[in-house]
């Protein structure tokens, strides 16, 4: 399977986290024997740090890559739509089996090296046993049961937000406001109050729910920030460098579209249709402020994403899939090669003083990475 690179930053995140965990208990470990030996003279101080910390590292980093891959690029997917519930009993499950299996392998190992003998020796298996029926692995279990959900819960908490909100929460990056420039496209559900009644509420949030679960591999392709969902609208943003960079801000509707038709027999099975949408993109300078008091959110204000929306408003009018602002477009000189672009003229959108220059933008052929 091929990681993009919102992928291998969460992978790098969670190696990295419990590489340091491991570090820092090898540290408090050094520290307490110390403390031991000269408090209480029980034996020699041996401690062999560099040798300790080679195998702790190395164990933490081969467990950390698998653990951290399978909750990447499989858990999140398998459990999106179990409850949380049954979430937090199936992983808890998991990781204290893991933890109990790599803690075992890092103490045979070390018992190997210490005895310089055969992880299969005797004696290697005698101190295994030690450790098993010690408290030792109880002070671990628990130590290493924090440090995994502690990095899961901020990965988490990260991906709630959205990409890089989180640092910037914690930096303070808008607590004042900043002007930036941005693009934003608001992508909306074609017909939805036609499946609404057909559906039923309930039955209609699923589909709403099962339509933005498919956009999210298009998501972290994409280099997109999530801004909001809105009913059955989708509000995404770019920084202007990663929208631009391989016409990111056009590929990922139709990236997205695609996904649902790969679903369509899911989708004709589940709903008795097929959903479709359509979508209006501007750029433009925006302010971003941290709002809030009780619930604490980056909001964008600005003409840029007000007309982004009224673009949006402009597909059912004007029976196109997705319209650009021409401001857009004007950034994307290499656009021809792989995008049809169809000039709409000059509107007038409503509840807007200014004139906007509108393209329909349709893909000439399956697009490549």
């Amino acid at each position: 399977m091929r990681l993009n690179k919102n992928q291998l930053i969460k992978i790098g995140f969670l190696v990295s986290f419990w590489v340091l965990a491991a570090v820092f208990y090898i540290f408090i470990e050094m520290a307490l024997e110390y403390y031991i030996v000269t408090s209480y003279k029980v034996h020699n101080y041996s401690y062999n740090l560099p040798r300790v910390l080679l195998i702790a590292v190395s164990v933490t980093f081969f467990a950390g890559s698998l653990l951290a891959s399978f909750e990447i690029l499989y858990f999140n997917r398998i459990l999106s739509k179990k409850s949380f519930g049954t979430v937090l009993l199936i992983k808890s499950i998991f990781y204290l089996f893991s933890i109990f299996i790599f803690t075992s392998i890092g103490t045979v190992i070390s018992a190997s090296f210490i005895l310089d003998k055969s992880i299969f020796h005797f004696e290697v298996y005698r101190r295994f046993i030690q450790y098993i029926l010690s408290p030792k692995i109880w002070a671990e279990i628990i130590y290493w049961s924090i440090a995994i959900f502690l990095a899961l819960f901020i990965l988490n908490i990260s991906e709630k937000l959205g990409q890089g909100v989180l640092i910037n929460y914690i930096l303070g990056k808008y607590h004042t406001p900043k002007e930036d420039r941005r693009i934003f496209m608001f992508i909306d559900l074609t017909s939805s109050s036609t499946y609404a009644e057909k559906l039923g509420h309930v039955k209609y949030s699923r589909l709403i729910q099962d339509c933005f679960f498919d956009i999210t591999s298009v998501v972290n392709r994409r280099c997109v920030q999530i801004y909001q969902y809105v009913g059955d609208e989708i509000v995404l943003t770019w920084n202007t460098e990663k929208g631009l960079l391989h016409n990111n801000c056009l590929r990922t509707f139709f990236e997205f579209e695609k996904a649902i038709k790969e679903r369509s027999n899911y989708y004709l099975k589940e709903y008795g249709l097929v959903p479709e949408f359509k979508a209006g993109a501007n750029f433009g300078y925006v302010t971003i402020a941290e709002v809030g008091e009780m619930k604490k959110e980056l909001a964008y204000h600005g003409d840029a994403i007000n007309t982004a929306a009224h673009i949006r408003s402009e597909c059912g009018r004007l029976k196109k899939k997705l319209l650009v602002s021409a401001d857009l477009l004007s950034l994307m000189p290499n656009i021809d090669n792989e995008f049809q672009t169809v000039p709409i003229g000059v509107v007038k959108l409503k509840g807007k003083k200014n004139i906007v220059g509108l393209f329909s933008v349709e893909p000439k052929s399956s697009m490549d990475n």
